[in-house]
């Protein structure tokens, strides 16, 4: 896909103030991971008995998830509270005097200290997650969101990776000068507090509610709304999922390499690392794909692989392979989770993005409690072997995919149908903001070959509605997928059916829908549009609902025009043609099928905005 710079990561990363974000994020990652492995390596090397200095290990892990469960309801009432941004830097400046207390800790060289600072830390990211996850639809447009998502993952987890080689090896080097590991942490957290003073300062969202006490009462509140909202529901559902295989994930890699690959402690390591890595990858192909839109497309793609993936690193004993597994698995992962995490930030009531992204933290580590338990149970008390562990996982993820494209199968084949015209065609749309987010609009093209509705659907992340032909109906397979993706027929030869499908599509409009339609009533055979019929007009003339006009150029042929009297009889511009897709001002007045045509015929091409290749949620049916 080519990514434009108006609105693609060139623009994202050369803003400042986002990097400012970035940077504040990354060390605020960062800094956790390097004194949770400094506590880690302690409780292993320096408390005495192995029984006892496990009982440790295993405690600093609940320590740093408990706060999380705790705080995680009044971390999102703070956060739709007050500005986001007054957020981030007060809890960025509550680090430096964690980390002041951090460097009391390690010289007393007790763990019990150590502990209790691990506490704080930890309740300091609890404070600002949801306000970290919910700014960025307030600092930035929905464009950009997906992209956004996508650096974010990246940064976390190189974060997360980074940190914790660095974790062991300032106590590697320096567990006798405790003094300079604790300045080392004082100083990531003062360099993160200044950078947090350049993130764009945004408006408190304006929740009115009275303060709860009770931790749970926002997370009671949180999960009613999630329970209202099946799409939101979902969307935390998909997220907790990906953190409760990732805990297993990153639990059982460590007996996988013991069990199963007779490998080092080190090279353990590199397949923890080989797993970020393909999620930090995996996020920022997500937001590429996605450009200017959400793309849950992407879930159920993410989710088989992650399955197939998952059964191959069960079924292989070869280290090599394992890494490359490993690194396709977290790919796959990032394509799951970034479009999840977009959606949740975008479709969340202004004044609920910090409810909700807390209750999303908060079932997120009631999943990684779970994947604890869940791996405690199957390798302790069943004794499966890591791999057969593994190998379930991978045939679980294959069945949620199956469930999750039950789910979503116009998303699904919509996106198929994208990926499709993304490697045949090179595709411009120019005028695609002219097109409303919201409110019922009909779209109204020329008609130049077969797959002109992938096309129109191409230019707008909603879902459109189109006009078709009643026999493609009684074709097997593409009847069912006309009703999937609920496609208006129309009989032919039948007036009064044709009149009820032209009703149905006045009733989607006045519903808020877009209706797409093809009034040549065919494909043209020579190139130039043909005549307008006027049944376009009984749907939007005298409605409060806007015409689009857009016009196709360059699949006139193409084997999908009738360029040579007919589909396939053209082979020119096979491969990778150039489409351009104008979009016209919306007509609100009453419109004739003629004046139409003309306005179409005359479309310019819009100066106003850059060419930017987009895709959408559209269905892609099309009336021949």
């Amino acid at each position: 896909m080519n990514m434009k710079h108006e609105t693609g990561y060139g623009r994202l990363l050369g803003n400042s103030r986002f990097q400012a974000f970035l940077w504040t994020q990354f060390l605020a990652a960062f800094n956790d991971n390097v004194y949770k492995m400094i506590v880690s390596v302690f409780a292993l090397e320096s408390v005495a008995g192995q029984a006892e200095s496990s009982r440790y290990l295993a405690l600093a892990g609940v320590v740093f998830v408990v706060p999380f469960l705790l705080f995680a309801g009044h971390a999102g009432q703070i956060a739709d509270r007050f500005s986001k941004t007054r957020v981030l830097q007060a809890t960025k400046a509550f680090e430096i005097v964690i980390m002041t207390l951090g460097i009391f800790a390690l010289l007393s060289g007790r763990i019990e200290g150590l502990l209790v600072v691990l506490f704080l830390l930890a309740t300091q990211a609890n404070f600002f997650s949801p306000a970290k996850y919910g700014i960025l639809p307030e600092m930035l447009p929905e464009t950009q969101l997906s992209r956004a998502n996508g650096l974010l993952e990246l940064t976390t987890y190189i974060a997360i990776v980074v940190g914790s080689s660095f974790g062991g090896y300032l106590y590697d080097h320096w567990k006798g000068f405790p003094l300079r590991m604790g300045g080392t942490l004082l100083g990531l957290a003062l360099i993160g507090s200044l950078t947090s003073l350049h993130i764009p300062k945004v408006r408190p969202a304006g929740s009115t509610e009275p303060f709860h006490w009770n931790p749970f009462t926002e997370i009671v509140t949180g999960c009613r709304e999630l329970w209202k909202s099946k799409p939101l529901l979902m969307s935390v559902a998909g997220i907790s999922w990906f953190w409760f295989i990732g805990a297993l994930f990153q639990m059982a890699l460590l007996l996988t390499g013991k069990e199963v690959l007779h490998v080092s402690e080190t090279q353990s390591g590199f397949l923890i690392t080989a797993l970020a890595a393909g999620i930090g990858i995996g996020s920022v192909l997500a937001g590429a794909i996605s450009g200017d839109h959400i793309e849950l497309g992407l879930v159920p793609v993410g989710g088989g692989l992650m399955g197939l993936f998952s059964i191959a690193l069960g079924l292989t004993s070869n280290y090599n392979l394992a890494l490359a597994a490993l690194v396709g698995i977290g790919f796959s992962g990032g394509l799951f989770v970034v479009p999840l995490n977009a959606f949740l930030q975008d479709v969340s009531g202004k004044r609920e993005k910090g409810r909700l992204q807390a209750t999303n933290n908060f079932i997120n580590m009631a999943g990684m409690i779970f994947a604890y338990a869940f791996l405690w149970i199957l390798h302790d008390l069943m004794h499966w072997r890591a791999d057969w562990i593994v190998l379930a996982l991978g045939l679980a993820m294959i069945a949620g995919t199956v469930y999750v494209i039950a789910l979503l199968p116009d998303r699904t084949f919509r996106f198929a149908l994208w990926c499709f015209a993304t490697v045949l065609f090179r595709i411009r749309v120019e005028g695609a903001q002219r097109i409303p987010k919201e409110g019922g609009a009909l779209l109204v093209s020329n008609h130049v070959s077969l797959i002109d509705a992938i096309f129109v659907g191409y230019v707008t992340p909603r879902m459109v509605h189109f006009l078709m032909w009643k026999p493609f109906f009684d074709i097997p397979i593409g009847g069912s997928l006309c009703r999937m993706m609920h496609a208006i027929p129309i009989p032919t030869g039948a007036p009064q059916g044709s009149m009820r499908a032209l009703v149905t599509a006045r009733k989607e409009l006045a519903a808020g829908e877009l209706v797409g339609i093809f009034p040549e009533g065919g494909i043209t055979r020579t190139g130039d549009t043909q005549p307008f019929q006027r049944g376009f007009e009984r749907i939007a003339n005298g409605g409060p609902a806007p015409i689009i006009p857009m016009k196709i150029e360059g699949m006139w042929g193409h084997p999908l025009s009738y360029a040579g009297g007919g589909a396939f009889k053209s082979w020119q511009n096979v491969w990778r043609a150039q489409v351009t897709i104008r979009i016209g001002e919306p007509i609100f007045e009453a419109v004739s099928s003629t004046e139409l045509q003309q306005i179409i015929d005359a479309l310019p091409e819009v100066r106003s905005q850059p060419p930017a290749t987009q895709h959408s949620d559209a269905r892609f049916i099309s009336e021949p």
